[in-house]
């Protein structure tokens, strides 16, 4: 009886899921797009499907991408089009995919392939249509994704749901496609997105369960592998990302150096960091392993300015916080910067690095102790000055970033600047002056005094309102007892208030106490950071477009983060322009953060075009603009390290995906800053661009190991006649020439230890303090061939390596090349003995004649092979 009441039961279940299919079958009016991938890499792919009921003939339509805010005007950027063919089943779907694309798409694929179709970015529009004519731009639009002669900057939608490094599956209840192409496009309106690289729902179209929320509190993931002692790479990315930066603590560095020397680890802090940094990865080793199961816990700020997840990294078989039991056993120290987090989280860290202390564990052993903690060594090491201010967080008191050594570890909190200390309650330890961030967090109507540098001047009514600023902040100033210009230092008395909400000093007594003073210099900001926390300061924004104007001189705007309002009276901005820069002063006014530029010299429309070496010359935090050939593409960290060189300089250009090769011209523009040391520029995706297809690969410098250096930092270069020693784990192979040693970067081991080499090329790159030659491809190392060298080129072999190296390599040649009548083994061990002879005499005689023996005893050898 139980048997048959299940049956019964399942029945009309089974009859539901038949009518349910055959309704989502038929559904349809047209094709529709079901899932978009725009992921690492090439991990591009369109998904469309047929729910329509009847067999389709995809002859009539076509896939084409509006790159960059192309539009349906012919001429008007690039529309790239890709035909369909065949036919398409009801209920099945037809996959197109980048041809180096992961396999995982690839199995999928209907048709695939490397055109420029396949290499839509976020920004790039995509359009099914039915009888497309490519020359008009017309046909019928069956379905889009973003809108059609719009950039959007990355990427239309938000951060949890865009077109831009992430894969997005058409909601299973959307039976039409979107076919207004020029609406605003949103893809939370119809679509689930998934993280990066998701490819489980590609090649087939049916109900999906939507993500979580994209920021969860813990994410379960498997250890990959151990950076350091405060890094590790697990399987699966969280946010986009594989690399997971432990939270709450910081280990000692060991980025700088490959070894220590232990004479020195209690003299030299070098010495002393790269000793603890090691200890404290071998330790992590010890609690880590590839493998492991393990449950990341992210911060209240997700990601760190080097793109890496922050999170607690808790082993799940045990619930060991590995964060914390480095904090414990003392080869770690506490390190937050605030926002701390919860307090009991706070407090557990706290005790637990006071207990390493007091038991002088690991760094805080009074027998090798750690010379500098970590943020104090990198801060020296990269030639960067202490910024953060250190608070102490039982007293209340924060001191100057110089005198952090006044907090206790197990008391200190960072803070960013004096205003973020100010505002969470702290109070200065140290004398000073009266500062502008004091008058800020004072309550209204409140006496203060403050002295500042005037950055912009508005006349209204009967007064003039002063934009005031310091090294803290800035506020406006409203008096009528002041003649100052912009560029004036003054001092200024008087209460505080609110006009329309934006914070000033009224009635204020003013004094110049300085004339045309140091100037201040706007800070770069983007829309997302227009607040309170910077009203009334001088900043600078790039790349904004003018979207609109108001009837009041108000212009919609838009940078990379999103839109906002420049207040602009006199007029001076176009719309439809995008500007490079733009300074102003953050004013508030009906209830909206506003840019305010201050005259037609704070506009900059664009910058001019540079050499590469006029780039590389420029301080950082420089914004350039250069041009030059790609000689080198490497994908690492979700991006490309292109490598681009002009006649004058090469420099790293990293950006996404451009569809760039090597050998193509491309342009950038973007800041100067160093990772690691090397220098290079990360331009937004509208700042780059491929300037010309194919122009060719200049030709290598040809070096030697002496030349290495910063002067060729970033450009191709070739080296000769070198010999292969050791690699040290990290994918570095150390490198002998003629002329001394040099380093080869080659993760994917193109060069082998112990061998002999011709010649390879490579770019010129920097990181953990040396230089190195990192070559792109096998084509890039030339073994050498030491049967054809001659006797003289052979002796100088032996010369530089010495004689073991050279008998050894050319009798494993011999053996390999060499086939006599008779015993060959006996034959090569005959000649190999006459050649050792010969070659020691001709070093302590210099006789040709034992040059001409060596060359006697490889032909003999070579004539019985022929035989």
């Amino acid at each position: 009886m139980r048997k048959i009441l299940t049956l019964v039961s399942i029945i009309p279940l089974i009859l539901t899921l038949i009518f349910f299919t055959q309704a989502s079958a038929d559904s349809h009016d047209d094709l529709i797009i079901s899932e978009y991938i725009e992921g690492s890499s090439y991990n591009k792919a369109i998904e469309i499907y047929n729910g329509t009921g009847d067999t389709v003939d995809l002859s009539s339509y076509s896939i084409v991408g509006f790159t960059n805010g192309a539009s349906f005007e012919p001429g008007d950027g690039y529309a790239n089009e890709l035909n369909l063919s065949g036919t398409l089943d009801s209920g099945e779907t037809f996959v197109m995919a980048h041809s180096d694309a992961d396999q995982a798409i690839l199995d999928q694929a209907d048709v695939s392939g490397n055109s420029f179709v396949y290499n839509f970015n976020g920004d790039d529009a995509i359009v099914l249509f039915k009888d497309y004519n490519d020359e008009t731009r017309e046909g019928t639009v069956v379905d889009s994704i973003g809108k059609v002669g719009e950039d959007p900057g990355d990427y239309w939608g938000d951060n949890l749901n865009k077109t831009q490094d992430m894969t997005l599956v058409r909601d299973i209840s959307i039976t039409s496609g979107d076919t207004n192409a020029l609406d605003d496009f949103d893809p939370a309106d119809e679509w689930l997105a998934f993280p990066r690289d998701t490819f489980d729902h590609i090649g087939s179209h049916e109900e999906v369960t939507p993500p979580d929320d994209d920021i969860k509190e813990e994410y379960h993931r498997t250890v990959d592998r151990i950076v350091d002692g405060d890094t590790i790479h697990v399987n699966e990315p969280i946010l986009g990302e594989t690399t997971i930066r432990f939270l709450n603590m910081d280990t000692p560095e060991t980025y700088h150096q490959n070894d220590y020397d232990e004479d020195l680890i209690l003299e030299d802090p070098n010495h002393s960091q790269k000793y603890h940094g090691e200890q404290a990865t071998n330790y992590l080793n010890e609690l880590l392993q590839s493998g492991d199961e393990v449950i990341i816990k992210v911060g209240e700020e997700p990601l760190d300015t080097y793109g890496r997840v922050l999170g607690e990294v808790v082993r799940k078989d045990d619930q060991l916080n590995t964060n914390l039991e480095l904090v414990r056993q003392g080869y770690a120290s506490t390190y937050f910067i605030w926002p701390t987090g919860p307090e009991d989280t706070y407090l557990e860290y706290q005790d637990a690095v006071r207990e390493a202390k007091d038991n002088q564990r690991g760094i805080w052993s009074e027998d090798i102790p750690l010379m500098e903690l970590p943020f104090v060594f990198r801060a020296r090491y990269d030639g960067d000055a202490l910024h953060r201010y250190v608070a102490n967080s039982d007293t209340g008191l924060y001191y100057l970033p110089a005198n952090w050594s006044e907090v206790p570890v197990d008391k200190r909190i960072f803070f960013e600047d004096e205003l973020t200390a100010l505002e969470e309650g702290y109070e200065p330890a140290f004398e000073r002056e009266p500062i502008i961030a004091d008058a800020r967090t004072a309550p209204l109507g409140t006496n203060v005094t403050i002295e500042g540098t005037v950055t912009h001047k508005v006349e209204s009514g009967n007064a003039t309102n002063y934009y005031v600023q310091d090294h803290t902040a800035g506020i406006v100033v409203r008096t009528n007892s002041l003649e100052a210009d912009v560029g004036d230092k003054i001092r200024a008395a008087g209460v505080t208030d609110e006009y329309y909400d934006m914070l000033q000093i009224i009635d204020a007594n003013a004094e110049i106490i300085e004339e045309d003073s140091s100037p201040i210099d706007p800070a770069l900001v983007t829309s997302s950071e227009l607040g309170e926390s910077i009203e009334a300061q001088l900043v600078k924004m790039e790349d904004v477009e003018i979207l609109s104007v108001n009837q009041y001189n108000d212009y919609t705007a838009r940078d990379s983060d999103g839109e906002f309002v420049i207040d602009n009276d006199a007029g001076f901005l176009e719309v439809g322009k995008t500007y490079d820069e733009l300074v102003g002063v953050v004013d508030y006014n009906f209830d909206e953060f506003k840019l305010m530029p201050r005259s037609e010299d704070d506009v900059t429309e664009d910058i001019p075009l540079q050499s590469i070496q006029s780039a590389r010359d420029a301080e950082l935090d420089t914004r350039v603009h250069i041009e030059g050939v790609v000689t080198a593409a490497f994908y690492e960290g979700g991006m490309y390290n292109y490598y681009v060189q002009d006649d004058t300089a090469g420099m790293v250009v990293r950006a996404n995906d451009i569809g760039a090769e090597v050998g193509d011209k491309i342009s950038a523009k973007a800041r100067t800053e160093e990772y690691f040391g090397l220098l290079q520029i990360i331009p937004s995706d509208e700042n780059i661009n491929v300037v010309e297809k194919g122009v060719g690969v200049p030709d290598a410098a040809v070096i030697t190991s002496d030349q290495v250096g910063e002067e060729l930092e970033g450009q191709l270069v070739t080296l000769k006649g070198f010999y292969v020693e050791g690699e040290d784990g990290f994918n570095n192979y150390q490198a002998y020439d003629e002329n001394g040693h040099f380093v080869i970067d080659s993760d994917t081991h193109l060069v082998n230890e112990g061998e002999y080499y011709e010649s390879i090329t490579g770019v010129l790159t920097y990181n953990y303090d040396e230089y190195k030659i990192m070559p792109r491809d096998a084509d890039d190392v030339v073994s050498a061939e030491l049967l054809d060298y001659s006797a003289s080129e052979l002796v100088e072999l032996a010369d530089q390596f010495g004689n073991e190296f050279l008998l050894e390599k050319l009798e494993v040649e011999l053996t390999e090349n060499i086939e006599t009548k008779g015993n060959t083994e006996q034959h090569i061990d005959s000649a190999m003995h006459h050649i050792q002879k010969a070659l020691m005499k001709y070093q302590n005689q210099g006789k040709d004649a034992h040059l001409n023996k060596i060359d006697h005893e490889l032909n003999k050898l070579f004539k019985r092979d022929a035989s």
